[in-house]
């Protein structure tokens, strides 16, 4: 579709309905702006073919942050990430982790903030030092990276999730990714990527090529099925971040702007009702060709 394929070709091709082929790519591109977060577009915005076509490389970027196993498989909406949960999800990750250092920093990143696999993918090492090494209060998401294009703080206040980072920067100083004048930013580079890969590679990729890497998001679903907990997710984590600003007194315009949304996506991450399934007829269906 991506490649100009018209939905007509594309229901020929695959033998199905062109109302099958537009539900199914449209369907995928809302759970890449909801799930992953796409650069530039708001999650609450209709994915038209024309939108689809002109943000095809963040699309196709976000795409590779996705894992369709990471979407609820369930009609109601995802569990509140209880500090029990939290706990379990730690003790795991060290106990089955290769790099446990990294992947426990994401997921504390991830519980602590709700910023989107994405835009985490996005930060850099000078997003959370200065060059002096020290931490960045309050900790801010730069627009470049934030899905809507707009800077906001990231609430990243727990003692033990900043531990973990700091820990992971060590780690990778001593391993040497990313590293550089021993005076600045710990050792490391700058600009180089906040979470590597455990080669070392950058997560954020700016290749347009279909490949079998699942990125930032599969690190995230390989964690949490490391505690056997169904329905933790990404999602999980946005909501149980709403629900938190929301007990701490925070109105849901407060909200969609430490989540980096709008109020619409926080009322339905605040609901308990349930959730549309997926349509999923065209499962097989390939959103590049």
């Amino acid at each position: 579709m991506l490649q100009g394929q018209t939905y007509d070709r594309i229901a020929e091709q695959f033998r199905v309905t062109k109302s099958t082929v537009s539900k199914s790519v449209t369907d995928l591109a809302r759970d890449l702006q909801s799930v992953v977060g796409v650069i530039g577009i708001d999650e609450d915005s209709a994915p038209t073919a024309h939108v689809i076509r002109a943000h095809a490389q963040d699309y196709l970027e976000a795409l590779e942050h996705f894992v369709p196993l990471a979407k609820p498989a369930a009609t109601t909406s995802p569990p509140i990430i209880a500090h029990t949960h939290i706990e379990r999800l730690v003790l795991h990750t060290a106990r089955h982790s290769r790099c446990k250092q990294r992947d426990i920093a994401l997921l504390l990143m991830l519980i602590h903030t709700g910023a989107r696999p994405n835009e985490i993918a996005r930060m850099t090492v000078a997003d959370y030092i200065d060059a002096s090494g020290q931490r960045r209060s309050p900790l801010y998401l730069p627009a470049h990276a934030a899905a809507n294009g707009i800077a906001r703080p990231l609430l990243l206040r727990d003692a033990t999730a900043l531990y973990w980072l700091d820990a992971y920067l060590a780690w990778r100083l001593a391993a040497g990714y990313g590293v550089s004048d021993p005076s600045e930013y710990r050792g490391l580079q700058g600009e180089s990527s906040l979470f590597l890969r455990r080669t070392g590679e950058s997560f954020s990729s700016s290749s347009t090529k279909a490949t079998a890497e699942k990125g930032l998001h599969d690190v995230l679903q390989r964690i949490f099925r490391y505690a056997n907990q169904p329905g933790l997710g990404v999602l999980g984590a946005r909501r149980s971040v709403a629900h938190r600003l929301q007990t701490e007194g925070c109105t849901h315009e407060e909200i969609a702007f430490y989540l980096g949304t709008r109020t619409g996506s926080v009322r339905r991450l605040l609901s308990k009702s349930t959730q549309k399934p997926s349509h999923s007829r065209m499962a097989s269906l390939p959103f590049r060709t």
